[in-house]
């Protein structure tokens, strides 16, 4: 029993425990950074600890640099997409999977194939458009751009979701007096949940993340978001480390918070209980 327990903890727990320590100690790391004064980051000998430890970095970057600013516009921008997605793609997704129409194995091909093209080629298209319609240097253009980058692949995804639904679960919601609209949003909406927060989640992943559209759109400092704040922290000759690491970590706090809160429906499955027999 103890050669087992012990060839069980070299082949299985130390391994984890060692890979686990890889993963995490970047964060590790860029949070340690982040409380530590400026003077003493680059200090050598390396120093593990934020030890003398400070809040001047978090301090600053919120109320001096405007970083409270470029995360207010990361978050409406982001809630904006994810909600327009959910949208957009629970219909089409509901369409796909139910109905049976000339071309649509030909445009589902089509829908997979904007996929594959690379972001920075839509750049200056979606640029002449936005400019043409007068919304350069807005939210909202950031809000379409990534609606429209990312409405193939969430209606894909969604299509997925309602084939796992019996269709007779809508045929008998409208039998008892619901519209087709009812159908969908009080019964089927609600068995598919896990499948609509893991492409909400999927949505606002995007547009928090994207630094490439947010670059080539917006020009107004007040109306940058997260990435391109963070990427002020970085001068031609100096980097501000400490600010750069605590942007860092703030930019990380509302995606764990939304992995935390999702988790339990990314588990959960997607028709589990919803008919009997």
């Amino acid at each position: 029993m103890r050669q087992s327990k012990l060839k069980r903890f070299f082949t299985l727990h130390l391994p984890l425990a060692l890979f686990v320590i890889y993963l995490l100690f970047p964060f590790y790391w860029s949070l340690c950074t982040s409380l530590k004064r400026e003077e003493t980051i680059l200090q050598m000998p390396i120093r593990y600890l934020p030890i003398p430890f400070t809040l001047d970095n978090y301090i600053n970057m919120w109320r001096d640099v405007g970083f409270s600013h470029y995360f207010t516009n990361s978050l409406i921008v982001s809630f904006s997409t994810t909600v327009l997605l959910v949208l957009i793609s629970l219909l089409g997704g509901y369409a796909f999977s139910r109905y049976k129409f000339a071309g649509k194995g030909g445009v589902l091909l089509i829908f997979l194939f904007t996929q594959m093209l690379p972001g920075v080629m839509l750049i200056i298209p979606l640029f002449e458009i936005f400019k043409n319609l007068g919304i350069i240097n807005r939210l909202s253009c950031l809000t379409f751009t990534y609606t429209t980058i990312q409405i193939a692949f969430c209606t894909i995804m969604m299509s997925g979701f309602f084939s796992n639904i019996p269709k007779q679960m809508e045929e008998a919601a409208q039998i008892d007096g619901c519209s087709l609209l009812g159908a969908i949003f009080r019964v089927i909406v609600p068995t598919i949940a896990p499948g609509i927060v893991a492409t909400g989640a999927f949505a606002f992943i995007g547009a928090w993340n994207d630094f490439v559209y947010a670059l080539a759109f917006m020009s107004d400092t007040k109306l940058f978001t997260l990435p391109l704040g963070l990427s002020m922290m970085q001068g031609e000759f100096t980097v501000n480390y400490g600010g750069l690491t605590a942007g860092n970590i703030i930019a990380l706090i509302p995606v764990m918070i939304l992995f935390a809160y999702i988790q339990k429906y990314l588990v959960t499955g997607l028709s589990a209980g919803a008919v009997k027999g």
